[in-house]
């Protein structure tokens, strides 16, 4: 049975002579494996729509072990991420975080907007990349259940004050009542939860009134690191380590 959806490109993989296998997040199916038959051939109509970072309507059928996609039409290319090597790792990096954090054939339309909205912002804008993947990756969190507690302590729920720490582990902030809960737990300056907390509850759209100092954004992207290959379980990010090679 065919079926209609919208999807965004993560990953693409050769296979055969001309065929390509796709790791698509779809609108209404979450993620899924796809193959697109021929769509290395420099005349196939699935050429354009199955490039990565592509957001596509596709037309496509389940088979036994994947979807077979028969139609694409391109919404927006992004290709402008493809002219500008930070944008182009930031945007990869993205994209590596999403198949890394999602499940197959799990709906989420609300994660599948913000992708989307990222990267639309990510094709436009000519600074504040960090900034944005910050927004990003807090907002992904939430999304799939690993939201930081960053109001009160994530322990006794208690107000924040005096010494503070951050537990990976734990998930959120802890007051010093709760220090030894995590003994791994790192100090944290209360205004950098601040900033994490407005970073996670900001518009995307609205970002560049956010003024943050580099050094803060530094900070929090060195924990948000930690944090975010701690809860989808990985050891790294080629997109990650191909960022911080970047001059």
């Amino acid at each position: 049975m065919l079926q209609k959806t919208q999807g965004i490109i993560l990953r693409q993989t050769k296979f055969n002579e001309a065929d390509k296998i796709l790791t698509v997040f779809s609108k209404d199916n979450g993620k899924i494996t796809a193959i697109a038959k021929g769509a290395r051939k420099t005349k196939s109509q699935l050429m354009a729509s199955t490039q990565v970072f592509c957001y596509s309507n596709f037309v496509l059928y389940k088979g036994k072990n994947f979807y077979h996609i028969n139609q694409g039409e391109i919404l927006n290319s992004f290709y402008s991420l493809r002219e500008d090597i930070y944008k182009l790792a930031y945007g990869t990096y993205i994209l590596e975080i999403v198949e890394s954090g999602i499940v197959e054939q799990e709906e989420n339309e609300k994660l599948f907007l913000l992708v989307l909205k990222t990267l639309k912002i990510l094709s436009l804008e000519e600074k504040d990349h960090l900034k944005l993947l910050l927004a990003f990756i807090l907002k992904f969190l939430s999304f799939i259940g690993y939201k930081p507690h960053l109001r009160s302590c994530v322990m006794c729920n208690k107000k924040l004050m005096g010494k503070i720490k951050f537990s990976i582990t734990l998930g959120g902030a802890l007051c010093s009542e709760c220090f030894t809960k995590d003994i791994y737990s790192k100090s944290i300056d209360i205004e950098i939860l601040k900033v994490m907390d407005k970073l996670l509850y900001c518009k995307l759209d609205e970002l560049d009134e956010l003024n943050v100092h580099d050094d803060v954004l530094l900070k929090i992207d060195s924990i948000m690191t930690k944090y975010l290959l701690t809860h989808v379980d990985k050891k790294s990010f080629k997109a990650l380590d191909f960022i911080k090679s970047i001059p």
